[in-house]
């Protein structure tokens, strides 16, 4: 996979694509190609000519050959390239200069775990390590780059070691740098806020920069650490795309610059804004990884290689292929308002509609009446559970159900025992009164004993060994980012310690607890990215449960994400984000495609809806199975239309999801050309015992219901009337 020549030109190639660069004459390493795997890829030609460019600087001196124009690996600042810089930082003469140059390489059969970053795991991989080095200040720079047999996503991370005397400063960490050629692009993002994650915008790559990044502490719901730049009129199906995301959870920069010459350059890493970190003599700093796909047959085939790679190298293994527990959540059904008594009758109810799960949310530790008080007291409030967690987690298994329990521990209230006895464990700054988020303050994770404290408060619930499942929620951005267990000069590393502490927790947790269902949640998806991913095996996408509202928000999440690590259940009508009321039915269908269902409803809702909800629930069981491991497609996605396909693992059961938002009179006639059938092969539709073949499904397409207003024809497939319709179809393959 990995391909060195005598002058130095390295390619890394699998089926998906070559990775193709050199080491130019004057020692730069010279990006040549990333795209389609090529035959002899060490022959690629070299597209960077050598010509007098007027009023050019030329690097060092030499006839030709100006940095700012070269493609590279890993440009820096001031020796010719004025574009933003993969590495800028203070040198031990206190100005911004350095120069890399290579030095050695080395190819390892098994891929590097990073030390304190979640990283990709490796299997059937090679990696590629190239050191760079600016001799005069005694910088050494190891990039890393891994190729997998089976999977289309190359790994990069950069890890600076300091070889010299004296001090070196950092300023740009990125992880990687991909300088592109002149074409015409279009960048593909995902930005939003809080209900409103996930939301696509296409745009066209401007001259100067354009900029995805995140200064809150979190990779943020406002811009997903997601970015691809695509083909020009790139569609699911046509044109080639280059794709990138982060395996980091704080503050990040996804940079695309377009130069003077129409050269693109994507920089992806630690944001460096508010970034500085002292490397001492002696010391490294490693990079988060960055992950890169390029796929030639548009969206849907980018999708189905990060699907592919998230779901076997980067989340859990122990969850990877493993059905999720239907569940009922506390939360809508009391808010607040929880005890013993209501927990154990809301269990009767969760075996009353068959869920597999009760979870316990919000409100069950030491004074925890509202969102003011108590959060750090992670002990059960002894008026409303005198039994304790661990008593209350055996009585609701001895109901045949397992449980799951809410915690927020990276937070905060101020008024609360913990901040009580250590005010100094948030993050503040001297002489400023600290903001407060949803009455929090944030605690100071760059700090080991804050760490060995939550692991501790956490242990001693999980350690009773009947929790099967954790909803680690965070509710609040950074403010006052400043750490009073870090030196004055040391201020501005505290976002990336807090990560690495934070990770540090997780490692400890899940190490110890392999068997309980972690599920990440931010405020719904203001932390939603691969660096949670690789500790968690579910993420709670949104707190919008609107269907409506969702079907945006998961549209643009599976870009990225494969829906079996996200969860959705079905809230209350009206809905308490955007006050729409719509019907039980809906609200299953726009989260069918999760591996985790469930519901969140209080005990009248459930009553009255009973009958029904007992179906759904026992289809999404019946059914859970298919929700891991298989394919997820986008066919119809407009304002009004929204149309997505699932196709189970083992390609037997195939789910056709149907969205009709809001309903007119006379409508067309619509039908949705279904994808990755077998041609030969006939498939069954459950609810009529019809039959279609394979190849009619995908040429000519499947009929999908219409929306009437007026009469109806018994002979005409209808959705429900009115707005927000919705219908689910299962198809089943023919083997004889």
């Amino acid at each position: 996979m990995i391909t060195v020549s005598k002058d130095k030109t390295f390619a890394l190639t699998n089926k998906y694509f070559s990775y193709v660069f050199r080491v130019s004459p004057e020692g730069i390493l010279e990006h040549l190609h990333y795209g389609g795997p090529l035959r002899d890829p060490l022959n690629v030609a070299v597209h960077h000519l050598r010509t007098q460019r007027e009023v050019a600087s030329n690097f060092q001196g030499g006839p030709y050959f100006s940095l700012s124009d070269t493609p590279q690996e890993f440009p820096s600042f001031g020796t010719s390239d004025y574009r933003f810089p993969a590495l800028h930082g203070r040198n031990s003469d206190g100005n911004t200069v350095f120069s890399l140059h290579y030095k050695k390489y080395q190819i390892v059969k098994e891929k590097p775990r990073l030390k304190k970053l979640p990283s990709a795991r490796g299997g059937d991989s090679e990696t590629l390590i190239v050191t760079l080095e600016d001799p005069l200040h005694k910088l050494e720079v190891e990039l890393y780059y891994t190729v997998y047999e089976h999977y289309g996503v190359l790994v990069r991370s950069a890890k600076f070691k300091n070889k010299g005397n004296k001090e070196l400063q950092l300023q740009h960490a990125y992880s990687s740098a991909l300088d592109l050629p002149p074409h015409e692009y279009e960048i593909l993002h995902l930005h939003g806020t809080w209900s409103r994650e996930f939301c696509e915008e296409r745009i066209d790559v401007p001259k100067g920069r354009f900029i995805v990044d995140s200064a809150r502490g979190t990779s943020s719901a406002a811009h997903s650490p997601f970015i691809a730049i695509v083909q020009k009129g790139t569609t699911e199906e046509y044109g080639r795309v280059h794709a990138t995301t982060l395996m980091y959870s704080g503050n990040f920069s996804l940079s695309v610059e377009k130069g003077e010459f129409e050269d693109v350059r994507l920089l992806a890493g630690i944001n460096p804004f508010n970034f500085h970190w002292r490397l001492k003599p002696g010391k490294k700093f490693c990079t988060p990884e960055a992950l890169h796909v390029y796929a030639d047959k548009g969206l849907r085939s980018m999708s189905h290689i990060w699907h592919e790679f998230v779901r076997e190298k980067v989340s859990p293994e122990r969850f990877r292929h493993k059905p999720r527990p239907t569940y009922l959540n506390t939360w809508e059904a009391a808010y607040f308002d929880v005890d013993e008594e209501k927990v154990l009758h809301l269990a009767d109810k969760a075996k009353e509609i068959g869920v597999d799960m009760l979870v316990l949310d919000d409100g069950w530790f030491e004074g925890r009446r509202d969102d003011t008080s108590s959060l750090g007291d992670w002990t059960a409030d002894k008026e409303r559970f005198p039994s304790g967690i661990p008593a209350l987690a055996a009585k609701v298994k001895a109901k045949g159900l397992k449980f799951g329990i809410w915690f927020e521990p990276e937070m905060v209230n101020p008024k609360s025992q913990l901040f009580e006895d250590h005010p100094d464990w948030i993050l503040h700054v001297p002489g400023r009164k600290p903001s407060l988020g949803r009455n929090q303050l944030t605690l100071d994770l760059s700090r080991p004993e804050v760490i060995d404290y939550l692991y501790a408060q956490i242990d001693d619930i999980l350690s009773c060994g009947d929790i099967d499942y954790v909803k680690w929620d965070m509710n609040r951005n950074m403010t006052e980012v400043g750490s009073a267990g870090q030196s004055k000069n040391r201020q501005r590393e505290v976002s990336h310690r807090y990560m690495l502490g934070l990770y540090d927790l997780l490692r400890r947790l899940t190490k110890k607890y392999p068997d309980v269902l972690f599920e990440n949640c931010a405020s719904g998806g203001n932390r939603f990215d691969l660096g949670m991913l690789s500790y968690m095996a579910q993420n709670w996408t949104s707190d919008m449960c609107d269907p409506i509202g969702r079907l945006d928000i998961i549209n643009g999440c599976s870009y990225l994400f494969p829906l079996d690590v996200t969860a959705a259940y079905i809230g209350p009508s009206p809905n308490h984000q955007n006050g729409r009321v719509s019907s039980i039915k809906t609200r299953f269908n726009a989260g069918a495609f999760c591996a985790a269902r469930g519901i969140s409803l209080n005990e009248e809702d459930i009553d009255e809806h009973k009958s029904e909800l007992q179906s759904l629930i026992m289809f999404a069981k019946d059914t859970s199975e298919d929700f891991v491991g298989g394919r997820f497609d986008r066919l119809i996605k407009s304002k009004n239309e929204v149309c997505w396909q699932y196709t189970s693992r083992d390609e037997q059961t195939v789910y056709l999801a149907y969205f009709h938002i809001l309903a007119a009179p006379n409508l067309p006639f619509r039908r949705a050309r279904m994808v990755g059938l077998e041609a030969n092969a006939d498939y069954m539709l459950v609810e009529d015992g019809a039959t279609y073949a394979g190849d009619a499904l995908m040429q000519n397409g499947m009929p999908l219901p219409y929306v009437a207003t007026g009469q109806v024809n018994e002979k005409v497939r209808y959705m429900t009337k009115g707005d927000f319709s919705s219908h689910l179809f299962v198809f089943k393959k023919d083997n004889n």
